[in-house]
């Protein structure tokens, strides 16, 4: 199956919620013959990589059910197109037409940050720059930690991010409350415990928990690079030093 960089969401799971009643008066009303040529046109285009085992039309016009194993995807009748896990495919290129758009979407302006909240870390001459929200628990931030150590000629401001345990909360705390903040979030992205006070003032820290909330920044690692980019979770090295090359350079 060809996958898609998109995947299935809130939005789908409302809409699935409100249209539940009255399904069962809709389904047989559009049931029809599937024209013979559909499945010669979808196996054209994928060169019988996707197996196909039963093919149904639906309400909508030219658009067809392909179940294809345990999956199901929504062809055209001209079999190169498909919406597969909410994501619009080009079977033919095996392209993801939604992922630019997508991209676009989740893009998140530089400046729009909380720089003044980060902890900032200058490699080299620093004229790259990336962001990286990071959680005390997530154990994908520390081997990205030790990742990011390696790489020359970057700005890397880093931002306490406790989201994905509620043990995370108080380490974060502690992190932020220490007189040293860099060495103590470091000390926490090496595995090491520190110990120190909480009751300090956490408006930062506040700050970009709501400005994770606002751009639906709910996983770590998630990187913003210096053109907007999200990068979230375990980007390939190759891959994450490409991006940040393509993201551009800056003088400050």
């Amino acid at each position: 199956m060809i996958a898609p960089t998109s995947s299935r969401s809130p939005l789908l799971m409302r809409l699935v919620a409100s249209a539940s009643l009255g399904l069962g008066l809709a389904t047989a009303s559009w049931a029809q013959e599937v024209p013979p040529d559909v499945q010669a046109a979808i196996e054209q285009h994928t060169q019988g990589s996707v197996p196909i085992d039963s093919i149904s039309t639906t309400p909508i016009p030219g658009m067809y059910q392909v179940v294809s194993g345990n999956e199901i995807f929504y062809s055209d009748s001209t079999g190169r197109y498909a919406f597969v896990g909410g994501a619009l495919m080009d079977m033919k290129d095996r392209r993801d037409v939604t992922a630019p758009a997508l991209e676009k979407l989740n893009t998140i302006p530089w400046e729009s940050l909380p720089l003044s909240q980060a902890i900032v870390e200058v490699h080299g001459n620093g004229q790259r720059k990336m962001a990286v929200f990071e959680d005390p628990l997530c154990p994908i931030c520390r081997v990205f930690t030790k990742f990011v150590d390696q790489l020359e000629n970057v700005t890397v401001y880093r931002f306490i991010f406790p989201v994905i345990d509620p043990q995370s909360a108080p380490i974060a705390r502690k992190a932020w409350c220490s007189p040293d903040r860099n060495t103590a979030w470091n000390m926490v992205m090496n595995g090491r415990n520190i110990d120190g006070r909480e009751d300090c003032d956490i408006t930062g820290l506040v700050e970009i928990l709501k400005f994770g909330e606002a751009n639906n920044i709910a996983n770590t690692p998630t990187v913003i690079l210096g053109n907007g980019k999200r990068l979230v979770g375990a980007t390939p090295p190759e891959q994450f030093i490409a991006e940040l090359d393509a993201s551009g350079i800056t003088t400050h």
